[in-house]
């Protein structure tokens, strides 16, 4: 038989008033004789609380109403844990009410814990999952994490188009929105089943798989510009040559340059997952990175160029003027210098190290084998060999 917990209004458990001559509210959760209390925020003098109401105050029915709503939310809390098959302790009930790791929690609460309980997340995330918040809550106001299904990511995607987002930004939301499903079904809030995910195609946005061919990052390179064109410029070719997350790119440092046998490379620990880049700058592609670099400065000054958002449309304005027809964002260096590399003949798991990919298939899709690849490698082997 299962074992509920039993719930119950407690006031001042201490037997302490404090300087108001005033005691908390608190809910009693008794199982197996063991305790735990959460605080209701409401303090009262002895002479307003009598068996478990509040009584001879003036707010007495609106703050008996919160006190009882506040003991059922948590009580709805077990029984979603009951629903999903499973009878919790004290402990995980405490844990997912403070957490709000509940499929009854706000979408909101839930999405905040989440970034304020995550020290793995980079700052950009955490950001993007605050703007998220407030997408959402402007599209469907108190929303939970139980509204979140397969007709609630079809409006939301649609209503997201007619506010005049770009389908950049709809499919960026979307899949921030992904990350927290993910969240959420790992913590087994959402069933696998129930995942909407499962049926919702987040939309592709075309040419974001695009790399600069030599011959157009020859053109950018040589292209006249002024001002902040020309830093931007710089720096997303810089990148070229060395493959960072935007991320990582704009917050470099003296201190992640260091030598390696008589060479400048980068090494850091990435921010989107942990895994360390190591670049030898000084000697790949002849080292125009550090080439770059050079015609500045200050390298804090270098790389600090403002927002994603900010230097991707300065970046378009840059392809334009060089008559580069690609879709212009940030990350397009990466793709660049991963397919370069590989072009080049350097073998994938060493671009794989460079690009601080956990997993090898993630390198192999950016790079794009063309004809000419696949050309050069079946010369490189068989052209000067005579066989069979």
């Amino acid at each position: 038989m299962l074992d509920k917990i039993r719930y119950r209004l407690v006031y001042n458990r201490t037997n302490h008033l404090n300087k108001k001559g005033e005691a908390l509210v608190q809910i009693e959760c008794l199982l197996h004789g063991q305790r735990v209390f959460f605080s209701t925020n409401v303090y009262l003098p002895p002479e307003c609380w009598e068996k478990g109401f509040v009584v001879n105050h003036p707010h007495a029915v609106d703050l008996n109403t919160y006190l009882y709503r506040s003991l059922l939310d948590i009580q709805e809390v077990e029984l979603e844990f009951i629903r999903r098959g499973q009878a919790p302790t004290l402990l995980q009930l405490k844990n997912a009410v403070l957490y709000h790791i509940s499929a009854s929690a706000s979408f909101a609460d839930f999405v905040t814990s989440i970034n304020e309980h995550s020290a793995h997340r980079g700052k950009h995330t955490r950001e993007s999952y605050k703007t998220l918040i407030k997408h959402v809550e402007k599209f469907q106001k108190g929303t939970t994490l139980a509204d979140i299904d397969l007709d609630f990511l079809n409006r939301f995607s649609e209503w997201s188009k007619q506010q005049g987002l770009t389908q950049s930004t709809v499919s960026g939301r979307l899949k921030n929105l992904r990350a927290i499903v993910n969240e959420a079904v790992a913590r087994k809030l959402i069933s696998v089943d129930d995942d909407p995910f499962k049926s919702f195609r987040i939309p592709k946005i075309k040419n974001r798989d695009e790399s600069l061919t030599p011959d157009e990052l020859k053109k950018l390179m040589s292209v006249k510009l002024r001002g902040r064109m020309a830093h931007i410029r710089d720096v997303f070719c810089f990148d070229c040559f060395c493959g960072f997350r935007y991320s990582d790119l704009v917050n470099l440092t003296e201190k992640d340059f260091t030598t390696i046998n008589g060479k400048r490379w980068i090494v850091l620990a990435t921010r989107k997952t942990g895994d360390t880049a190591r670049v030898p700058i000084e000697t790949i592609f002849g080292g125009r990175a550090m080439t770059l670099l050079a015609q500045y400065k200050s390298l804090s000054r270098f790389f600090r160029i403002g927002n994603n958002a900010s230097a991707n449309r300065t970046l378009k304005e840059v392809f334009r003027k060089a008559k580069i027809d690609k879709y212009a964002h940030f990350h397009l260096a990466r793709h660049t210098f991963i397919t370069l590399c590989i072009e080049s003949g350097i073998p994938i798991t060493t671009v794989q190290m460079m690009a601080a990919h956990s997993k090898i298939e993630t390198t192999r899709n950016y790079a794009k084998l063309g004809i000419s690849v696949i050309g050069k490698d079946v010369e490189r082997i068989f052209g000067k060999k005579r066989h069979l």
